[in-house]
């Protein structure tokens, strides 16, 4: 199991491994959780489209459009 130690500025270091698995680099945002005494940490979605796209590719394909509409109707 790989360690990190805070430093004296509250970082941490993610180990090489485990970044190369979240397919992470400098810049990208991560989205941190919190559950008792676990934090679990992941790359953040571009957008939450695109996660959506990602979990049924062929049900979400096109759907920003329709999307896009519906906010376009609330803001009359």
């Amino acid at each position: 199991m790989p360690y990190a130690k805070l430093s004296s500025k509250s970082q941490i270091v993610i180990p090489a491994a485990i970044r190369r698995k979240l397919r992470v680099s400098p810049g990208d945002t991560l989205e941190m959780t919190l559950k008792d005494d676990t934090v679990t940490i992941r790359k953040a979605p571009v957008s939450y489209l695109e996660a959506l796209e990602s979990c049924a590719s062929d049900l979400w394909r096109g759907s920003e459009k329709e999307l896009q509409k519906e906010r376009d109707q609330w803001e009359r």
